[in-house]
C-alpha cells in the first residue's frame, strides 16, 4: 500500500476532514486512509475527534520541517527503497548521464543476477516520465534507435531514488515526500521500448 502520510497532513493543515473526505481528495479507498491515519496517530501527528481527523501541533511542526514522513515497511506493500536495488542504481546513473537509453542502463548496471531487469527498468522509466522526472530526447537518425532520456534538472530532488509501487500505481519521492498517481493509460506517457 502506498504511503499517504505527507498528503494527509497537508490536507488536514487547512481543516479537519472525515475519512471519506480524505479518501475522495486523495483518490484512494477509505481503508487506505484509515491505515495511514492510524500510523500518523501512533506518532502523534493526527488525532480523531467527533468523526473528524485533525492535525496536531506535532503534525504541523513535522509538515513545516519539510522532512518526508516514513511509514515503515508493510510486507509486500512497500516499494523497494534500498540503495543497492536496480532502480536505485539507475537513479544514480541518471543523475550522472547527460542522456541515456534503457539499453545504456541495462549495459551499465546489470550483471546477470537480476530477475527481468528490462521489464523492471522499463516500468520505472515509464513512471519517471509520467511524473515529469525524465524528459524524452529526440530520436536520432531514422527512428530505429532506442529512445533516449535525460533527467530534468528541476526534478532532481535528492540522492534517494523515487520509489515505484506498480500495484498501487504510485511513485513516491523520499526526498520530498511527494506521491504521484500514475495513470494506467499508456497513451498519456511516452512509450519505453523493451531491449
Amino acid at each position: 500500500m502506498a504511503w499517504y502520510g505527507n498528503a494527509i497532513l497537508t490536507l488536514l493543515a487547512d481543516c479537519s476532514r472525515t475519512k471519506q473526505e480524505l479518501a475522495d481528495a486523495l483518490g484512494i479507498k477509505p481503508p487506505a486512509v484509515c491505515d495511514a491515519c492510524k500510523r500518523l496517530r501512533a506518532n502523534g501527528y493526527v488525532q480523531w475527534h467527533n468523526g473528524y481527523w485533525n492535525i496536531t501541533d506535532k503534525g504541523r511542526q513535522m509538515l513545516a520541517s519539510g522532512q518526508p514522513l516514513k511509514s515503515g515497511p508493510g510486507k509486500g506493500n512497500s516499494p523497494a527503497r534500498g540503495r543497492s536495488t536496480l532502480r536505485a542504481k539507475a537513479w544514480r546513473a541518471m543523475r550522472m548521464l547527460e542522456g541515456f537509453s534503457l539499453d545504456d542502463l541495462l549495459t551499465m548496471l546489470c550483471d546477470g543476477s537480476e530477475g527481468d531487469p528490462s521489464r523492471n527498468l522499463t516500468d520505472y522509466l515509464r513512471a519517471l516520465v509520467a511524473a515529469g522526472y525524465l524528459m524524452p530526447l529526440p530520436r536520432r537518425g531514422n527512428g530505429r534507435h532506442p529512445q533516449r532520456y535525460r533527467l530534468r534538472r528541476d526534478r532532481y530532488t535528492g540522492p534517494d531514488a523515487p520509489a515505484w509501487n506498480k500495484p498501487e500505481r504510485t511513485l513516491t519521492d523520499p526526498n520530498t515526500g511527494e506521491v504521484f498517481r500514475i495513470p494506467r493509460k499508456r497513451d498519456s506517457m511516452e512509450e519505453v521500448p523493451h531491449a
